[in-house]
């Protein structure tokens, strides 16, 4: 057989093969393709198809950014500085602009970018002069956060960076965020109670100082809202005045031998700013068996 012939057989086989082959292919039934992909739509609130995301949609109550969780609108402010400090403290709230209408928002913290820092060089968080939290030897980046509640114009009014020795400091950042106003009807106001276990007898002219018995720092930037005092004369009728920084809160309580509970509501009284120190003035012998401030955030 010529190799031509050989040739000419091999090719009509494969051919025949082909067409055999192609017989038992149903048509329609080729392998399916992967399914398609539902459209749910703009996205649902949790989860991970289109639109969606890892949490609650904003605007809705308890979220980062709408009404109703305690949270509000965020705000980042950046510093770009790129060069070296020596010994310097630097003023946030001018350098980025923070103005007046920034009234109401809290500082959640402070981001500084460091390339190099000196040896011991020492970097400090403050908040009206006062010293919140502090790093040394910082490299890369630091964040510093406030120790008590710091909302500008209410708790603080400065905000400032302190560098002691030197660094290389390429950006500062502020992270800001609005105070939750949404208060639907009905909600009770967040308040807690906090008792101050007293049990103390006054004799004449005497003085009482409740500082003793808080935690002030536990408590800086909270609101004193009321403060109820359980007491009674321990003859006839005695006389109580309660002082806030030196200011007469009210008109003086008599209080006689039954022991009726008495309830005083300062003005502006926040622990630590305008109410670090709360005094009860008494005239007559009374005895005190306890104290509760009612304390809010708001």
């Amino acid at each position: 057989m010529t190799l031509k012939n050989s040739l000419l057989i091999s090719f009509a086989a494969i051919t025949l093969f082909a067409a055999a082959a192609e017989a038992y292919i149903v048509p329609g039934g080729s392998r399916p393709g992967p399914a398609p992909i539902p459209d749910v739509g703009p996205g649902f609130p949790g989860d991970f198809g289109p639109g969606g995301d890892f949490g609650p949609a904003p605007g809705y109550p308890g979220d980062d950014f709408g009404n109703g969780g305690g949270y509000g609108r965020q705000e980042r402010k950046v510093i770009y500085l790129n060069r070296r400090v020596n010994n310097e403290t630097l003023h946030l709230r001018q350098l980025a602009g923070i103005g007046e209408n920034y009234r109401g928002y809290v500082v959640e913290s402070v981001e500084a970018e460091f390339r190099s820092s000196g040896y011991n060089t020492e970097v400090i968080l403050l908040t009206d002069g006062r010293r919140e939290e502090s790093v040394y030897s910082p490299q890369g980046s630091v964040l510093l956060r406030p120790q008590y509640r710091a909302v500008l114009g209410e708790d603080i009014r400065t905000l400032q960076l302190e560098i002691r020795g030197n660094a290389q400091l390429e950006s500062v950042t502020v992270n800001l965020r609005e105070q939750d106003s949404y208060n639907p009807p009905g909600r009770p106001e967040r308040t807690i109670d906090v008792p101050l276990y007293v049990n103390r007898r006054l004799y004449g002219n005497d003085r009482l100082d409740l500082g003793m018995y808080l935690d002030m720092n536990r408590y800086r930037g909270y609101r004193i809202q009321a403060i109820e005092i359980d007491a009674n004369a321990v003859y006839n009728v005695a006389l109580m005045d309660l002082l806030i920084n030196g200011f007469n809160q009210g008109q003086t309580i008599q209080v006689d031998r039954y022991g009726r509970r008495q309830t005083v509501q300062p003005q502006n009284a926040v622990i630590g700013q305008t109410a670090s120190s709360i005094v009860l003035y008494t005239r007559g012998d009374l005895d005190v068996r306890g104290v509760t401030l009612k304390l809010s955030r708001r």
